[in-house]
């Protein structure tokens, strides 16, 4: 039975430049309708869900429903599952729609974790990724959480933000560094940094394809993630994954629960989950989701069982993603030997760090994660029959 449950608002007050993910701009009567079908989905899916740990209200922008709406959420969710007393229970929230007010209701609610994506402290660096706040406003919704009672206040930034052609770029380092600052007089519980990257379909990809935008140079984003690690740690925070820091005992169980391959459910158009060694993707388009599930049908648009050796590569995959060490006796022997010769030749270069049959990424090495863990799992590809 799955002990995560994740649900998707895809509804935004305009979508960000950079982003790829799902999401619409707010209709109220399709946003009514949509909740209605997320509830009929609770239900749908009751059969699959033991007792939660942990719920997270993903999007989009989930704060851009009305407390009345997501109050209605939680009586589907009570009315279907158990969730466990000490649940942690997330939503995001954009700074332009949270208030005081909005937040105390929401912890009413029983939502006991806000994750606010401020992105940066910079008026002109919000306005280059198209975000709807200014500074003062990510600070304000800051203070009205916590002023509203939340103990458990996460906050997204993100680093190495293209600048217009003609700027001087010799300012986004200190503007790195100011947001941080900035950030941890707030004293959020957890914190998330990370790099910006351009993906195709977007505004920001054309945008800097075209030569209107102008990234930072490579050496200045690993000044950035560096700084990064070096200031959050210096102010008492726990490095636990690539992009991850919190106060101690604040790690997002969510985020855990992912990295270390457990099983969650994804309620909602476009959401993913993972259980019975199957990957599950929900029917992305909101008019065909509502219909699906209108229909009392399952919105599930594709699904794929997860091999032995999938599984594997998923769990090295993740695993190394943590700052925690990852145990290569779980490994079967002959690939156990095989990723050895290649975990050796990545410490070698100062990427990888081995005690045993532990092995963890580097400092340097957490900055070329990708690249390294493809390296390893390239290792594993030698035991495949020819």
């Amino acid at each position: 039975m799955v002990n995560y449950l994740y649900i998707h608002i895809p509804f935004c007050i305009k979508k960000c430049i950079y982003c790829d993910f799902y999401s619409i701009p707010f209709k109220s009567h399709i946003a009514e309708d949509y909740i209605k079908a997320l509830c009929m989905e609770i239900g749908l899916r009751k059969d699959v869900v033991g007792n939660l740990t942990a719920i997270y209200i993903g999007g989009g922008t989930p704060t851009i429903l009305s407390e009345k709406e997501i109050t209605g959420l939680f009586k589907a969710m009570r009315d279907n599952y158990v969730i466990d007393n000490d649940a942690e229970i997330t939503i995001e929230a954009n700074p332009r729609t949270i208030s005081e007010d909005k937040a105390r209701k929401l912890l009413d609610s029983g939502i006991n974790r806000m994750s606010i994506g401020i992105q940066s402290l910079i008026d002109k660096e919000l306005i280059t990724l198209g975000r709807s706040h200014n500074a003062e406003d990510a600070i304000k919704a800051v203070k009205d959480v916590r002023s509203a009672g939340f103990k458990n206040i996460s906050i997204d930034l993100i680093y190495g933000i293209p600048f217009p052609k003609f700027q001087i770029s010799n300012f986004k380092f200190q503007n790195w560094e100011y947001s941080l600052q900035k950030t941890l007089e707030l004293e959020p519980e957890h914190i998330s940094t990370y790099e910006l990257t351009p993906e195709k379909d977007t505004p920001l990809y054309e945008d800097i394809k075209s030569g209107r935008l102008v990234m930072p140079d490579e050496g200045v984003i690993s000044e950035m993630y560096y700084a990064g690690i070096d200031i959050l740690k210096e102010h008492g925070y726990v490095h636990y994954e690539i992009s991850n820091f919190a106060k101690p005992g604040y790690e997002c169980r969510h985020n855990l629960n992912y990295w270390d391959m457990g099983e969650y459910l994804g309620i909602g158009a476009g959401a993913h989950s993972f259980f019975n060694r199957k990957r599950v993707a929900n029917i992305r388009d909101i008019k065909h989701y509502i219909e699906s599930i209108n229909d009392n049908r399952i919105p599930v648009a594709e699904e794929h069982y997860i091999t032995n050796d999938e599984a594997l590569k998923e769990c090295i995959f993740l695993g190394m993603r943590k700052t925690d060490e990852i145990d290569m006796k779980l490994l079967p022997d002959k690939k156990r030997e095989l990723m050895k010769k290649a975990v050796e030749n990545l410490a070698s270069h100062g990427l990888l760090e081995i005690k045993g049959n532990y092995l963890r990424l580097t400092r340097k090495g957490l900055l070329l994660s990708n690249e390294v863990i493809v390296q390893v799992l390239l290792s594993l590809e030698e035991s495949r029959p020819s």
